[in-house]
């Protein structure tokens, strides 16, 4: 009765969109807990979600995608028309590019298109910018689901015609464009997650590395299927599957502990705040638990899935000539040091933003969160301990999956057990308490102020000096100041000017620099550019006649 005439609209699911629609349920609940459950426009972004991930033809994907697209739109319209205005640009793009592509037939045009249309919504780079202006712009509940789901679909939509739709007409170098994709966006989204202060564009930024890490399992996967290596294809699989799952539990946890700092607060700027976890130590310890999936620590959700990938690209890397070699180790690096700069994002998180003295009269006299959005977080965090701790049984649990987009997949045991070391860890603290109890030196000791901060502070300093503990911009200084010297070739004294995660500002400096360059350039050094360009077109050129 309704969709295309004679046609329909039908619904499917199979274990990928079973999968996908257990990875929505939970922060949804969450959201809707949390305070969302109010909010009609918010049930249909969630309806939009749902039809996309159920859709059994091509015109209810489209018609569940753009309906996510709109409702989510006004739902940013509704926190801040600014980035609402570039968020409908981006999906307005998204549309033009999926429309066609699911009509397309099998093709690396029609692949194309679709990495274009989804990646501009999942937040994949250099389609990123918008990401970090609109998933802070609504309420948190919104925020987290955003995050959690709506980048997810993208992503789900991706999978399906990746390795299903399309699969016949697969070509390795598709992989290879997800895998390119997917670093820059670990990198950039890491950089800037590390200089941000906003506590929930920080979040958002994060999204954009976590999206980049399951864009390269996936282009590993895609890669070795079509190059026919099936036990690399499952591992890059579980890798990218399981990460999804993480995320989605996480994230959605970090956005709603956000929007309660901001209510109990009055912002989420990590400037203003320091102390909560004081006066909010229930909600402190939840945003640990999150924090913890997003440096990717040893026994919390994000370490396995980065465990899995680490061990996919080192399989890629053997898999091909030099040339693979090279670039997967050079993909190696870049994850590493999107790694260490997740790390640095989330200490700072926690560090600037719950600990040390409070910065703020507000954040010295914010109270516990309100019940309904710490249930909701206490609902995500409970379903975060099986991936932390069990991951084998969650990947037992995504072999259909596997299978489905992999079908000659050769699936192999995570050599990674979290729960003995947790219990060694617990009994290792039992006996230290013990110890501590029974042969410790009871009493309490004064320290001077400048001992981190926490010395007893003088009466006309009521939170201590600021200079004895460090703010969110200090933080980041150093890192900031390295990614100007390497861009810019000087240093940087504002990390405010530093916004050169943008693609486009980046190509704008970059360009300005080549032009001055060429400008100073002397007679003999273009006449040397000029040989050595010709030089390479002749060696690709042989290269391809080679081969």
């Amino acid at each position: 009765m309704v969709g295309l005439p004679g046609q329909g609209m039908h619904v499917r699911l199979d274990a990928l969109s079973l999968l996908f629609l257990c990875i929505l349920g939970p922060q949804v609940l969450a959201s809707a807990v949390a305070g969302m459950r109010g909010s009609v426009t918010f049930w249909v972004f969630v309806l939009g979600m749902v039809l996309a991930l159920a859709a059994g033809d091509a015109f209810t994907l489209i018609f569940g995608f753009e309906l996510m697209s709109a409702a989510s739109w006004l739902l940013v319209l509704q926190g801040d028309q600014k980035p609402a205005a570039f968020y409908i640009t981006i999906a307005v793009f998204s549309a033009v590019c999926l429309i066609p592509a699911v009509f397309l037939p099998a093709g690396s045009v029609a692949f194309v298109l679709i990495v274009l249309g989804t990646g501009a919504k999942a937040g994949l780079a250099p389609l990123h910018s918008w990401l970090p202006k609109a998933h802070p712009a609504p309420p948190a509940g919104v925020s987290a689901v955003m995050s959690g789901g709506m980048v997810k679909v993208a992503l789900y939509v991706l999978i399906r015609y990746a390795f299903m739709v399309l699969a016949p007409a697969a070509q390795p170098w598709w992989g290879v464009v997800l895998i390119v994709a997917g670093i820059a966006s670990v990198v950039i989204g890491a950089l800037r997650a590390m200089l941000e202060v906003e506590m929930k564009t920080m979040l958002a930024c994060s999204t954009v590395e976590h999206v980049g890490l399951i864009a390269v399992g996936l282009g590993i996967a895609l890669r070795a299927k079509a190059m026919g290596d099936p036990a690399l294809a499952a591992l890059g699989l579980q890798a990218a599957l399981l990460c999804a799952v993480a995320h989605a539990l996480f994230k959605p946890l970090l956005f709603l502990g956000a929007g309660e700092v901001k209510h109990a607060v009055g912002t989420t700027s990590l400037n203003w705040l320091g102390g909560l976890m004081r006066g909010q130590p229930r909600l402190g310890g939840l945003m640990l638990l999150g924090a913890a999936g997003m440096a990717a620590l040893p026994l919390g959700p994000g370490f396995a899935p980065e465990f899995l990938l680490l061990h996919a690209v080192i399989g890629a890397a053997a898999t091909g000539g030099i040339l693979a070699r090279i670039g997967f180790t050079a993909a190696l690096a870049a994850l590493g040091l999107g790694a260490a700069l997740a790390l640095g994002a989330a200490v700072r998180l926690i560090g600037i933003g719950f600990l040390g003295r409070p910065r703020s009269l507000h954040a010295a006299a914010a109270e516990d969160g309100r019940r309904g959005p710490l249930i909701g977080m206490a609902l995500l965090a409970g379903l975060m301990l099986p991936v932390a701790l069990l991951p084998s049984l969650v990947l037992a649990a995504l072999v259909p999956v596997v299978r489905l987009l992999a079908p000659q997949a050769q699936l192999q045991a995570l050599a990674y057990a979290p729960l003995p070391l947790v219990l060694l860890a617990f009994i290792i603290a039992a006996a230290a308490g013990f110890v501590l109890q029974r042969w410790g030196v009871r009493g309490t000791r004064e320290v001077a102020a400048w001992n981190g901060g926490f010395g007893r502070a003088p009466a006309w300093l009521p939170f201590g000096d600021p200079a004895t503990q460090p703010s969110a911009t200090g933080f980041a200084e150093p890192v900031a100041r390295a990614i100007a010297r390497g861009v810019l070739g000087r240093d940087a004294t504002d990390p405010a000017e530093l916004y050169l995660m943008d693609p486009l500002r980046l190509l704008h400096l970059r360009g300005v620099r080549v032009a001055e360059r060429i400008r100073r350039a002397t007679i003999r050094e273009r006449l040397a550019f000029v040989f050595a360009a010709l030089v390479l077109f002749l060696l690709a050129l042989g290269l391809a006649e080679g081969g």
